[in-house]
């Protein structure tokens, strides 16, 4: 019996070997197999079989490795997933540091991530295994310099000066060095970097521009300016040089130099367009107020678009910087040229539209919202804007037809389709439609309760019509309490009471909006004089009434009452 025992436990064994090494070779041709379709882009079914193969073989840590990447992938900002697929290239690395790639990006995540003492191990595993590996090295360097001790920073640049003297002198080496000596503030090491950078090339006008902006960090005006002149003197058509010149001007408040740096810099053709493009919008920022500039902005603009004739964003500049200074119609212009070139992006057509309202060309306003319309038809917010632009040259049959297009579209949020409906309630009101405007309005206070223009034109129509008083009442006080500085709001309130034949308390409200207006309106101006004259005081209502007339000369209504320096109602 004992023998027998002894047999079947070896047969045992043996059968539970087999089965162990055979579930490893078919977890192995299951990887091999998930690997081509990765390569195929096949990745639904690279990660179906990257995932049987792991259960298969939990113990290949070459199959966690590839099953924990693309975890780590698919994890996003669900961290306790994220750590387990972390979990599983660890292991693999822990198992294998030799094996190049997968440990490269263990330890590229351990970086990116912050586990820096992780990192610091791995890159130094790595960079004792591949010593010549300068790109390892340099992340060990990185991960060292990471820090205010003074050893640590020590490690890192003996690191750096050993990548130097394997791939020679860079001015990216030297910048390394100097911020790992900024962290422990080792100015006279940072000097001696800047020194023998400059040593090895005394020629080279980019690492004059390099020293002139590390001395400038240090605001050492005198050295910051002799580097930038050497490296102009070394290279005078060296745009780069001009352009940090001129930030330096700027920055100590020489405008007569900084002026005749930003043109020095524009007409360089090696300085790219980017950086043009932002020394640029600095000067205009800067500028833009001073009428005086106005010329020289406009030439230095025009200067650029002479280099880049088709480039969307300086078109995009040209026309920002005429809107800030009121040329609207020059404004469109240019943005039309913008989109001329790309006419991609839905939000400069909006502007587009914006700027071309102000002009008062009803034409081109039209044209506008037409070509907006022809890219983007199914943009719920720019045919919004579309019929709001088109109710505002008085065209109420197209304006409808856009709100009824962008309502169905607007389901994405309930302000949004608040605004649609209150604007189909403007719509019906001006037309005179009274029943059709109050149930729009009833409709857009119902999608959005806090839509305050919806609660207030509502209000303000409901007492012009003399409509449920009490209600425009109670929306009123709504708009005045969130909004007490909103002259239409304060206006509204004003005339409810007055309708209310409450006077002492709508002159309260008027006088209120009169305290804050900042631009003159006949109908606040005519509301006062009718409610000073209500309060008894009838000069000071004639007062007001022409200051409404002046701004509506053919208001019969105010004629009358200015002509006769009475109340009329109608």
């Amino acid at each position: 019996m004992i023998v027998v025992a002894a047999v079947m436990a070896v047969d045992v064994n043996a059968s539970s070997d087999w089965d162990s090494e055979a579930q490893k070779r078919k977890a192995n041709y299951i990887f091999l197999e998930a690997v081509n379709q990765y390569e195929l882009g096949n990745f639904g079914s690279f990660y179906s079989l990257i995932n049987r193969a792991y259960n298969l073989d939990p113990t290949d840590t070459q199959i966690g490795y590839e099953k924990g990447m693309f975890d780590i992938a698919l994890s996003q900002n669900d961290s306790i997933e994220f750590f387990k697929a972390y979990a599983l290239v660890k292991k693999h690395f822990d198992a294998h540091p030799e094996d190049y790639y997968p440990s490269l990006s263990y330890g590229l995540i351990n970086s990116k991530i912050g586990l820096r003492d992780e990192a610091l191990r791995v890159w130094s595993t790595l960079d004792s295994i591949f010593p010549n590996k300068t790109n390892i090295a340099m992340q060990y360097a990185d991960a060292l310099s990471a820090s205010v001790d003074s050893a640590e920073i020590a490690q890192a640049v003996a690191i750096y000066n050993r990548v130097e003297v394997a791939e020679g002198k860079d001015m990216g080496l030297t910048s390394r060095k100097i911020r790992a000596y900024s962290a422990i503030k080792d100015t006279v090491s940072i000097i001696a970097e800047l020194d023998s950078l400059i040593a090895s090339s005394p020629n080279s006008s980019e690492y004059h521009v390099f020293a002139g902006d590390i001395y400038n960090f240090f605001g050492d005006d005198e050295s910051t300016l002799s580097y930038y002149n050497k490296a102009i003197e070394l290279d005078p058509s060296n745009g780069n040089a001009f352009y940090r010149r001129a930030i330096y001007y700027n920055e100590i408040g020489d405008s007569v130099a900084y002026d005749l740096e930003v043109f020095n810099a524009l007409v360089h053709d090696d300085l790219d367009l980017d950086a043009k493009l932002q020394l640029l919008t600095q000067y205009i920022r800067t500028l833009y107020s001073d009428p005086a500039q106005q010329s020289r902005i406009e030439e230095l603009l025009s200067k650029l678009l002479e280099q880049h004739p088709h480039q969307y964003e300086i078109h995009e500049l040209y026309s920002a910087y005429l809107s800030t200074i009121k040329d609207f119609p020059r404004a469109a212009e240019q943005m039309s040229y913008a989109l001329d070139i790309n006419p991609s992006n839905d939000e400069a057509w909006s502007q587009y539209i914006a700027l071309c309202a102000q002009t008062e060309d009803k034409a081109q306003i039209i044209d506008a919202i037409e070509r907006a319309l022809y890219y983007f038809p199914e943009k719920p917010i720019l045919i919004y804007q579309a019929g709001v632009t088109y109710f505002s040259v008085e065209e109420p049959q197209k304006a409808l037809e856009c709100y009824n297009k962008a309502l169905p579209l607007s389901d994405f949020s309930s302000e949004f389709k608040s605004d649609i409906l209150c604007s189909i309630a403007d719509l019906y009101q001006n037309s005179e439609q009274l029943d059709s405007a109050f149930t729009y309005y009833e409709c857009s206070i119902e999608a959005n309760p806090d839509n305050l223009l919806a609660l207030n034109n509502y209000a303000y129509y409901l007492a012009v019509n003399n409509r449920d008083l009490d209600k425009a009442e109670r929306m009123s006080a709504r708009t005045v309490l969130e909004e007490p500085e909103n002259v239409n709001s304060l206006d509204t309130y004003a005339w409810i009471f007055f309708k209310k034949k409450k006077y002492d308390l709508a002159q309260q409200q008027i006088d209120k909006a009169l305290e804050i207006i900042t631009e003159p309106s006949a109908e606040l101006y005519h509301h006062a004089g009718d409610i000073y004259f209500m309060c008894g005081d009838p000069k000071k209502a004639v007062e007001f009434w022409e200051k409404a007339l002046e701004l509506d000369p053919k208001n019969e209504l105010l004629i009358k009452k200015v002509k006769h320096k009475t109340y009329f109602y109608e």
